[in-house]
């Protein structure tokens, strides 16, 4: 502090301009993080990602001590019919080993987080996120993205629904809690960390990677990294965790009304049967799909702006 009084002039310090705020320059320099979060780096999501997969037994071992009698390898491969009663034991138990899984990932998840001095940043709401046109809006470019790397996704197997059985608590699994966790976790958790501390771009990236590695098969996995890149933009964009999950919601909803009409193993081709549609139906697809892009790229440069010139 600069006194008035009995003040010599090697004890004068200069003071900054006025409208001067800490972190910018005189010279009005873009200002900087008002500190470095350390979490995460690569070495801390390969890490989740091998906890994730631990996490798998210790939800088996926690079924099996709730008294969960293990489904019968045939019947997950979907080598036998399962009856009406085994579809809902499956649907029982899958529901169990995924709360229990989930759940102690995103705990974990936070601890670790803690430990390792990331961001506290968890979770945005905003009542954009409900926004019907926004929301219509990721509906179709789901779908495109769903008609667009189908192609890809023909060349990978894929695993049998029967592993989530059917009924209410399939239903609880895949719409209710699966929508809830995984968005928590992915757009909540890990892509506020990551973009704390390298920025919107990687954020967007890398919890879209991580949605992938944990669904695990490679044919859920492209899609599922798709998916998460179109969810996060959402995520983004809105600033609100309510669209996302709703949006989850309605995909999972909506395949799982496949696997019960039976046309979970059926293709867009396939359902169409004409070359000629389907045809136009892809070019269309592909359009959107490249509009969305180009919203993502523009979104990226516009909050990648904004950022730099925030003090997190």
């Amino acid at each position: 502090m600069v006194h008035t009084d009995s003040t010599t002039p090697s004890d004068v310090r200069p003071q900054a301009p006025v409208g001067d705020t800490p972190g910018t320059s005189d010279r009005g320099q873009t200002p900087q993080p008002a500190h470095k979060y350390r979490f995460p780096t690569l070495i801390d999501l390969l890490a989740l990602v091998g906890i994730w997969y631990l996490l798998q037994f210790v939800g088996l071992l926690a079924a099996r001590l709730a008294g969960f009698d293990f489904p019968d390898w045939d019947l997950l491969r979907g080598n036998v019919a399962p009856t009406p009663e085994q579809q809902d034991a499956l649907a029982r138990f899958t529901a169990f080993t995924y709360l229990v899984t989930m759940g102690l990932m995103i705990l974990f998840t936070l601890f670790y987080r803690r430990l390792r001095h990331g961001t506290r940043k968890t979770l945005r709401f905003s009542a954009r996120g409900l926004n019907p046109v926004l929301l219509l809006w990721g509906l179709v470019m789901m779908l495109a993205a769903g008609i667009v790397i189908e192609p890809v996704v023909e060349l990978l197997p894929m695993p049998s629904s029967a592993v989530y059985g059917r009924g209410f608590w399939a239903i609880i699994t895949l719409v209710v809690m699966a929508p809830l966790l995984e968005e928590f976790l992915c757009r909540g958790i890990i892509l506020e960390s990551v973009r704390a501390k390298y920025g919107v771009v990687a954020a967007l990236f890398l919890s879209s990677a991580f949605f992938a590695v944990l669904h695990g098969h490679p044919a859920l996995a492209v899609n599922a990294f798709v998916m998460g890149l179109i969810l996060g933009f959402i995520y983004i964009e809105t600033n609100s965790i309510f669209s996302v999950v709703l949006l989850h919601a309605m995909n999972n909803g909506a395949a799982f009304l496949l696997i019960m009409v039976g046309l979970d193993g059926a293709t867009i081709r396939s359902v169409i049967g004409s070359d000629t549609l389907y045809t136009i139906v892809y070019v269309v697809a592909l359009v959107l799909f490249a509009a969305s892009g180009y919203m993502i790229y523009r979104l990226l440069a516009r909050v990648k702006k904004l950022d730099k010139n925030t003090i997190r």
